[in-house]
């Protein structure tokens, strides 16, 4: 895939006032991130997060919150939506494949929808995991492979959506550090973010904690 061309189509869908997705953070991400102890000197790391939804919603409750996304009119609705809320957001326009990682950086990282095409997905969302810190978690929500003829939104394409068992064990294999699966499971939802991700979906809910 073309990261010019992808991030060339991301712009244009968040070029307009309205927010794609919403102005809220993913429903399942929110709860989960809402039973984490927060550290006082804590980093957060948001993936793919587009206009920051969810990394504008950490914020709020005290993260230190960062995005990378392919889309400079995401980073723009980002620092937008930021600012109502009055928070500060670390927004870098950046590749997965090509974005180099601090290890033990981040004390989270999170992402709803971060669908990429496998050969790209196998390698570097491990390798993204090596910037949590020991103790720190993964949470993810993405389109499972049934979701394919469903009308609530993800991509129409196999490769790019989740089969529990292949991506669970890619983010734990021996390209990542040790995680420790909390939770893997596909489960059925209604979805209600906007006309692009709304109504019955399939989802994979994926949540990791490091151990070393």
């Amino acid at each position: 895939m073309n990261a010019r061309i992808n991030a060339a189509s991301w712009d244009e869908r968040f070029s307009g006032e309205e927010y794609a997705y919403g102005k809220l953070p993913n429903a399942w991400l929110k709860q989960k991130i809402e039973e984490l102890d927060i550290p006082q000197d804590n980093a957060a790391l948001f993936p793919a997060d587009g206009e920051g939804r969810n990394a504008v919603w950490a914020a709020t409750i005290g993260w230190k919150s960062h995005v990378f996304d392919l889309s400079s009119e995401g980073k723009r609705k980002c620092n937008l939506l930021a600012s109502e809320h009055d928070v500060e957001i670390q927004y870098e326009v950046d590749d997965l494949a090509t974005r180099d990682f601090e290890p033990e950086q981040f004390d989270l990282i999170a992402c709803s929808w971060f669908h990429t095409p496998s050969e790209i997905r196998k390698i570097h969302m491990p390798r993204m995991l090596h910037s949590l810190k020991v103790g720190g978690q993964f949470i993810m929500e993405g389109y499972h492979t049934s979701q394919m003829p469903l009308t609530s939104g993800g991509p129409k394409s196999l490769d790019l959506l989740f089969d529990l068992d292949q991506i669970l064990s890619e983010l734990t294999g021996s390209l990542a550090p040790s995680l420790e699966v909390i939770y893997g499971e596909v489960e059925s939802t209604e979805l209600d973010e906007s006309d692009l991700h709304r109504g019955f979906a399939k989802v994979v809910r994926i949540q990791l904690k490091r151990r070393s």
